[in-house]
Parts: C-alpha cells; structure tokens; sequence
C-alpha cells in the first residue's frame, strides 16, 4: 500500500510539472488571399482586385516575416519585412526591423488580430482594445498553408 502511494504521488509531482503552453495560433505560415485599404470611409485599393501578386507571412514564437510581389498593369513591385511581435488576446503588435519601406523601419504597429480555423485576419490600426477605426484602417486576410 505505501509503495502505490508513493508511486501516485510520484506520478502526480511528474504530470503537474508537463504544463504545456499555450497554443500560439499566429504561429505558422499564411497566404494573403484578400487586403483593403480605406481612407476617410472612401476604399483606396483593394487585393487581388486593383493588383495582383501574392505574398507570404509567417510567425515563429517571436519573430515575424512576409514576402511578396505584386503588379499593378505592367509595373512589378518585391514586398518584404520582418520583425518581433507580441500577441495579448486580440491585441497584436508588430515592431519592424526589416521593411521595403525604410521609413517603417522602427515603428510598432498595433493590430487587432482574429484566428478562425485556418483564416488569420488583421486590421490595423487599432487601440489598446484592439477596436478599429472603420473609417480609416488596413485589412488583410490570410489562410493557412497546409
């Protein structure tokens, strides 16, 4: 009897020691298959319908990335940057430490950020919430790559 106590108790120190963090759901790579940007409740540009291209963003616990080329008539454009981020519920924040736009470089930006099975979807900018300004805010919408 005092050895099957002994081994419960043992079992029970070792099974409470294996927490297992939680799942990051950002983790993983996404394809953008829809993006919109709107300015003074006016939409500017609309992905794939206004250019075409694809682009890739990936997160690893820490660190993000995304990679691209777009094209809008005959002119081609290369899309790249990468960064750390943070993600509290909804509310995600990116700082940038690569960007094909220089003046990016340093910046944070805060996101509201929803995963739904294999859909990502993130509008920026957002406030401490992560509520959106539906007047004047960037979308983009990614699904998983399998």
């Amino acid at each position: 009897m005092k050895k099957i106590a002994i081994l419960s108790a043992m079992l029970l120190l070792i099974l409470s020691g294996c927490k297992q963090e939680p799942v990051n759901p950002v983790i993983g790579a996404w394809n953008l298959i829809y993006a919109k940007q709107v300015e003074n409740d006016s939409t500017i540009a609309i992905f794939p319908a206004d250019y075409q291209g694809s682009q890739v963003k990936m997160w690893c616990n820490n660190y993000w990335m995304f990679v691209g080329e777009y094209s809008q008539d005959t002119i081609k454009t290369d899309s790249y940057g990468g960064g750390s981020y943070t993600l509290e519920g909804i509310v995600y924040k990116e700082t940038i430490k690569y960007h094909i736009t220089k003046d990016n470089v340093g910046k944070t930006l805060r996101m509201r950020i929803v995963v739904a099975n294999d859909t990502l979807i993130q509008v920026w900018p957002a406030d401490e919430t992560g509520e959106v300004d539906k007047s004047n805010y960037y979308s983009e919408k990614y699904v998983r790559v399998k």
